[in-house]
């Protein structure tokens, strides 16, 4: 028995359903007293990558229906249909002592009767990578699953990412089609060696066993240089593919780092960058996959980055790539203000969320501005309408002698003191010290990034606090050390910079409170090469 299974001792409680009428009846019966659906849809054969799936979807819902139906329309001719593993019985074994709801096996005729003859054409999608190398193969994909959609009619279907193109074209059908179901993707499950479970590992001869590990050793080397700095594409590619090469008993198929939402090759890595590998082991096809993402993220958060990365556009530019979109993922899931009754959760705004849009480049900029917090009115944040300026942007842009957006973006950078809002005047200091974590987090996102600008008291006492860890005495009063002059500055350690220090600027907040600061345009570092 597997670590992990819940066991139904008689097993009596997993239904087993092989005909078409007999699984709309079941279906309709478990609507009809109100029970949530899960779906997942496999070819038997079952792994713990399938189980981790069911486990995923008895969280989840009410009712779990699994099927296991080897799906003759997504083998071409020339491939292992009639080799594929099939133990209906070690399959139902195994389900049952998961305590799954029901089982899906139907027969071929159940399926496709006699004068079958309606396909689902996938669009541009199915094209590259399992495409080419499959002609017709999500062609048999996508049919099968609308199928099973419209027999069993889920609230949720579960997917596995190392079927990655296939994943990505299921939801496009979805999409498309304005099909009525929620898709969850569950990260791959590996051997203790690395190798990502599959049903036709059990193909596998001992000798090509030993080599097959290669596929995902050859993923990691390309992780472990993109987290040394590398992230010129033909430059991983090239030592990747070293790392097969010398097997006899592995020919790649393909080798590709691509844009996981148009499935396109990729110039340069940035979060959320997938690498594919398929290749045959001796006489098997395998296929595996890595999500690239920063250092220690967790598979979960992986997924999150593919699903939502964009194309690089500038290939030139020191682009916002693999912390970045970690950053924005803790910072819009954070909760640890929620038990502070002056805090209003939503809605976040801060820098990391635009930099892909505005910031291409991160070298350009030179000065950071933290605000005292986000306008009660997300709407009226400076990135949302750069075109429209509120009047603390106006006071702002007066404040740094710029002009307008566009000059402001080509050095500049506006985050705030707090990502929630505050309803009240007073600023709980647990918020600014939660806060600081995810600032902090920020400016490490500029490299060549050189003066601070810090708005007002609140502001003021976070950074000295949390940034700086200064305490007590350490600490000078900010209306003491405004005074004189309306702004004060002084020279801050940094070490996360490769300088090592900041200059930090301190003035009244442009539009809180009765008080004002001159141009602090003096304090400012030169803002052109």
């Amino acid at each position: 028995m597997q670590a992990g299974l819940t066991l139904n001792p008689t097993g009596m409680n997993t239904r087993l359903i092989t005909s078409v009428p007999d699984l709309q009846s079941y279906m309709r019966d478990t609507r009809s007293r109100g029970r949530s659906v899960a779906l997942v849809p496999t070819m038997g054969a079952l792994h713990e990558g399938h189980q981790s799936l069911i486990r995923r979807a008895k969280q989840q819902c009410d009712t779990v229906v699994v099927t296991i139906f080897v799906n003759p329309v997504q083998f071409g001719s020339s491939e292992d249909f009639a080799n594929y593993p099939r133990d209906l019985q070690k399959d139902a074994n195994t389900l049952r002592a998961l305590n799954v709801d029901a089982i899906f096996a139907p027969q071929m005729e159940d399926i496709y009767p006699p004068g079958f003859d309606t396909y689902v054409e996938p669009g541009k999608l199915s094209v590259p990578l399992e495409g080419a190398s499959r002609p017709g193969h999500f062609r048999g994909v996508t049919t099968i699953i609308l199928k099973l959609f419209n027999l069993v009619q889920p609230d949720v279907a579960y997917f596995g990412q190392k079927d990655f193109q296939q994943v990505q074209i299921i939801r496009r059908l979805v999409e498309d089609l304005n099909l009525n179901v929620r898709l969850v993707i569950c990260p791959i499950v590996r051997e203790a060696d690395g190798l990502a479970l599959s049903s036709r590992n059990s193909l596998l001869s001992r000798e090509e066993r030993k080599a097959a590990v290669l596929l995902s050793s050859c993923l990691q080397c390309g992780a472990a240089l993109v987290h040394s700095g590398e992230v010129r594409a033909r430059n991983l590619l090239a030592a990747m593919r070293q790392v097969v090469k010398p097997e006899p008993l592995v020919t790649l198929d393909y080798l590709t780092l691509i844009n996981p939402l148009e499935l396109e090759p990729v110039e340069r890595v940035s979060a959320g960058t997938v690498a594919l590998i398929a290749a045959r082991v001796g006489r098997i096809r395998l296929i595996d996959n890595l999500i690239l993402g920063p250092l220690g993220a967790s598979p979960e958060l992986l997924l999150q980055l593919a699903f939502s990365a964009r194309p690089v556009i500038d290939p030139s530019a020191r682009i916002p790539g693999l912390e970045t979109e970690a950053l924005c993922r803790r910072i819009e899931t954070c909760r640890d203000c929620a038990a502070i009754s002056s805090v209003m959760i939503p809605p976040r705004e801060f820098v990391a969320k635009y930099l892909k849009r505005d910031y291409p480049d991160l070298n350009t900029v030179r000065v950071l501005v933290i605000g005292r917090d986000a306008p009660m009115h997300a709407d009226r944040y400076l990135y949302r309408h750069p075109d429209r300026p509120t009047a603390f942007v106006a006071a702002l842009y007066e404040l740094l002698e710029i002009e307008d957006f566009q000059t402001f973006k080509k050095a500049f950078v506006l985050t705030d003191a707090l990502r929630c809002h505050v309803q009240s005047e007073h600023v709980p200091e647990k918020a600014l010290a939660y806060c600081a974590r995810h600032l902090r987090d920020e400016l490490k996102q500029f490299p060549n990034l050189q003066t601070v600008v810090i708005l007002g008291a609140d502001a003021y006492l976070q950074f000295q606090k949390e940034i700086l860890e200064r305490h007590g005495d350490e600490i000078k009063p900010f209306d003491e050390i405004v005074k004189e002059k309306g702004w004060a500055e002084e020279d801050v350690p940094f070490p996360q910079l490769k300088k090592g220090s900041l200059h930090a600027v301190y003035c009244h907040h442009p539009t809180l409170g009765y008080k004002s600061s001159p141009s602090i345009a003096p304090a400012l570092p030169p803002l052109s090469d």
